[in-house]
């Protein structure tokens, strides 16, 4: 076994545990202060073999994107598309400061996040991968089965990270292709130590131990299990608190970065476009897989990974089942259709919604209903300049969609603001807004009533579902599904529509159909 790195503050004594009980396992523990010494002591060799190394490094495969495979997507530094390593590491920093501040700063910390695994569809058949969404804030590492644990000592809010990774073969990289080592941890990720999975429980005891007489708080996502992390719990007995760290990770990941910001930006206007030409290729009687197929095609080859969620493709009365996603059927001249579709940009996704009529021509009430959900939506986004919270948006949504929708004939007896905006709710039974990011519904645990702030996006999506037998409605509207939704950011100067690049008014949606 290969132990460096003894200096360490914080994990050497922790070190020198773990090393006793797996030395005759012949595991490894690797670190960059201990790669950066040996290095040193080794300059002449590296000198007289500069060139086999660059040469090395260039035939060198990689699990994921970097620098040196990808100059024509990522810096030098950059782990993912326009996120520095450095960004990734303040993000752990500023976490850890969060978990100091919130707990019994006399203990010692454990926090552990684990990666997504691989699911399967059926036998060795998978589904494409998606990391999980903190685990991927914190590392932007895209391999599966990896966990991320960070560890402080008490009374400090110094800290230090170690990965655990899988060990691999040859044969699992002949059939799945490269995966991360200890050496792509510590050189591309940028995290301070790294060792192999099997390791997780005798380096978590090791720093029970070390401050049992203090005591230690373990942080993790009570919302996933894992085994390992159970088991060590359970054998302490109950002497361990547990606590959950996805409210705290929340409230970073809600604030975008600039660089995050222009990931979105990307991603908005990815799809934007690809609606567009979705648009296009309307006609009557084309099936709505036809249309999912479009989007998609045209996000994919400008750049998205994949769409961010199964996209709703409804036309006619189907919109009004508001998570339709069998997008199965052919719609009829003179229907409606509606497309909530978004994608996923190296990481960040985009949510929009648009509706057009499938001839390319409004019909009057078609135009009436439509053109009254767009006025709600134009006057909420201008709202946004005030920075209000989300549940005040969706109150001033029912309010407005009200009393527009009371102009054009429905709820003729509703007397009062409070009767309307019931009356709205009825026909519009979603909130108007949700955080956006690496998650299509965002940060769930940011509650809805803090006011908006600099660097957050959100989206605005007042809708309209009138069933076939909805007596408020006149007859000419039964049927009709209508939803128009935006990704928006929250700037220090007032708002910018990240989707707006994509035609909503009747004429300009008229015009692209020609």
């Amino acid at each position: 076994m290969m132990v460096v790195s003894s200096s360490s503050r914080i994990l050497s004594s922790i070190w020198k545990q773990v090393t006793r009980n797996v030395a005759a396992a012949g595991s490894s523990i690797v670190s960059l202060r201990g790669i950066s010494s040996s290095l040193a002591s080794k300059k002449q060799h590296l000198d007289n073999n500069h060139l086999d190394l660059e040469t090395s490094k260039c035939s060198r495969s990689y699990p994921q994107p970097v620098f040196e495979s990808h100059p024509n997507l990522l810096k030098n530094g950059e782990i993912t598309p326009l996120i520095h390593k450095d960004e990734y590491k303040e993000r752990r920093t500023k976490l850890m400061q969060k978990i100091f501040q919130q707990s019994d700063g006399s203990k010692a910390n454990i926090v552990v996040v684990k990666s997504s695994s691989k699911l399967y569809m059926s036998g060795k058949i998978p589904y494409v991968f998606r990391q999980d969404s903190d685990f991927f804030y914190l590392t932007g590492c895209l391999e599966p089965d990896v966990v991320l644990v960070m560890v402080s000592a008490p009374w400090s809010d110094q800290y230090e990270s170690i990965l655990f990774i899988p060990k691999t073969d040859l044969n699992t990289e002949v059939w799945e292709g490269p995966k991360v080592d200890l050496d792509f941890c510590l050189n591309i990720l940028g995290i301070e130590q790294a060792n192999y999975f099997s390791q997780i429980a005798p380096f978590v005891c090791s720093h029970i131990k070390q401050n049992h007489l203090n005591g230690v708080q373990i942080w993790r996502d009570p919302g996933r299990s894992f085994r390992i992390i159970d088991d060590v719990i359970t054998q302490q007995g109950g002497s361990i608190a547990t606590l959950d760290y996805v409210p705290l990770i929340h409230h970073l990941r809600v604030i975008k970065s600039k660089s995050e910001q222009e990931l979105m930006r990307r991603s908005c206007s990815i799809i934007a476009d690809a609606a567009i030409e979705t648009m296009k290729q309307s006609k009557p009687l084309i099936c709505e897989s036809q249309l999912w197929a479009c989007v998609e095609y045209h996000s994919r080859m400008s750049g998205a990974q994949y769409l961010a969620y199964p996209p709703v493709v409804a036309g006619g009365p189907r919109a009004n089942t508001i998570h339709y996603i069998n997008n199965n059927q052919l719609i009829n001249n003179g229907e409606m259709v509606l497309m909530d579709a978004g994608c996923q940009y190296h990481g960040y996704t985009s949510d929009m919604t648009r509706c057009w009529p499938i001839n390319g021509k409004f019909t009057n009430y078609q135009k009436e209903a439509y053109e009254a959900v767009l006025d709600v939506q134009l006057d909420l986004i201008q709202f946004c300049n005030e920075r209000p919270p989300l549940d005040i948006l969706f109150q001033r949504m029912c309010r407005q969609l009200g009393k527009n929708l009371q102009q054009i004939g429905f709820a003729k007896d509703a007397q009062s603001c409070v009767e309307r905006a019931q009356m709205a709710y009825s026909v519009c039974p979603h909130h108007v807004s949700h955080y956006l990011g690496i998650d299509v519904h965002d940060t769930d645990k940011v509650k809805r009533n803090i006011p908006l702030e600099t660097g957050m996006v959100i989206t605005i999506e007042p809708g309209l579902y009138v069933d076939l037998n909805r007596s408020i409605a006149p007859k000419e509207f039964h049927g009709l599904g209508l939803r128009i939704e935006d990704d928006i950011l929250i700037t220090e100067t007032g708002v910018e529509v990240l989707t707006q690049s994509c035609p909503k008014t009747v004429a300009e949606i008229e015009s692209i159909m020609r």
